[in-house]
């Protein structure tokens, strides 16, 4: 069977990869063929690279603008990319190896951008699938002509997978209507060891935040808010942020200004997650929109409590006070209310990770490449 994986996500790599990620090596290993369609990045991801090793076909598309460039340039890149997309549709080249199932990563609605797509898929006769990663509780970010666009693409498509729950609720109440061909899936868990990591010693408080420094998504700024209030300043912690993205520099000269310098770290992107967890105690996770991100998932498992904002699926994992902590939103407010309450139980943290590892392992998925793979052949 050929499957085709088309994603708009507009980063070289994100946690929003990992699902499809895990069922192309699936499929490979089973012995289908995969393609998979991405913007064109100037550097190939080591992922990628992974993925081409091992048979599967790339395709780039025009659409790519790499942060920081000068809005000259972008304009000019816009230009270029708009008389590529006129001369020739970019996914005909994909549509070309005449694919046997189509799966579309990205957000709950960023179809409705997708035009070129939807008139490739208007006469595409395989099946296609719609993967939505999340969306915005607070803000659909559509109009009426925007929606009606949504809800053919939803109708059309065979099944719309959500990582959440509160996802397909938010798009159920944003779209006024019911998803009657939709499900849940879990995002996969980038460890192999699921046991807990002991418990870091010592005097100094290591909070970790990871995942991509956007801060209309994750809220850091937020966060470096509440940590630069006088209180906080005099206790005794670190902050490592672990990630990297356009409002890096943003987050970093906030730190500077907020005179934090010597108890914020920036380590860029990682690797191994587990020996982020071997260094510290605590996640703090100040999203603003998520679906269910890794990024709990996993410091759950590695016997770490969480405090994050009640976004997504991270109340249906974290039960407050129990195996974590959940702030109402992403406010200044509320997420010093929900850590400064965490800060007082930092004694009992151990005992609500280990809390946490076991409800970690009764949620998660072990095999979510094969359970989409299976999905995507047999719906």
């Amino acid at each position: 069977m050929k499957i085709a994986v088309i994603s708009m996500i507009r980063e070289s790599w994100g946690g929003s990869e990992e699902l499809w990620f895990a069922m192309a090596k699936q499929a490979i290993a089973e012995g289908h063929m995969v393609m998979h369609m991405s913007f064109d990045f100037d550097q190939l991801h080591p992922r990628m690279a992974e993925l081409q090793q091992m048979g599967v076909l790339l395709f780039q598309r025009p659409g790519y603008y790499p942060p920081g460039i000068s809005p000259r340039e972008r304009a000019v890149r816009m230009g270029i990319n708009f008389i590529r997309k006129k001369i020739r549709n970019p996914f005909s080249v994909l549509f070309s190896q005449q694919p046997d199932v189509v799966l579309y990563n990205g957000t709950c609605y960023s179809i409705a951008d997708e035009k070129l797509l939807l008139s490739s898929l208007s006469t595409y006769k395989g099946r296609w699938f719609i993967l939505g990663h999340f969306n915005n509780e607070q803000d659909r970010g559509f109009g009426q002509q925007d929606r009606d666009v949504i809800l053919s693409a939803y109708d059309r498509a065979r099944r719309v997978f959500f990582v959440a729950e509160r996802s397909r609720n938010t798009a159920r109440r944003q779209l006024y209507r019911d998803i009657p061909n939709s499900e849940v899936l879990r995002n996969p868990v980038n460890m192999k060891d699921l046991m807990p990591i002991a418990f870091p010693t010592g005097t100094t408080v290591h909070w970790a935040t990871v995942g991509n420094l956007l801060t209309v998504h994750k809220g850091q700024d937020i966060l470096l808010s509440v940590l630069q209030a006088p209180k906080w300043k005099e206790r005794d912690w670190i902050l490592n942020i672990y990630g990297d993205g356009a409002d890096r520099e943003y987050l970093q000269e906030l730190t500077t200004y907020y005179d934090l310098p010597s108890k914020v770290i920036f380590h860029g992107k990682v690797d191994d997650i587990r020996k982020v967890w071997q260094d510290n105690q605590a996640l703090l996770m100040p999203s603003h929109m998520e679906g269910m991100p890794l990024a709990i998932v996993e410091a759950m498992l590695c016997g770490r409590p969480c405090i994050a904002t009640d976004v997504g699926d991270a109340a249906a994992w974290i039960e407050d006070g129990i195996t974590g902590f959940i702030a109402d939103a992403a406010t200044i407010l509320s997420l010093d209310e929900t850590m400064e309450k965490a800060w007082q139980k930092k004694e009992q943290w151990a005992a609500i990770g280990l809390q946490a590892h076991h409800r970690a392992l009764e949620l998660y998925d072990p095999a979510p490449g094969k359970t989409l793979l299976d999905k995507l052949i047999n719906s």
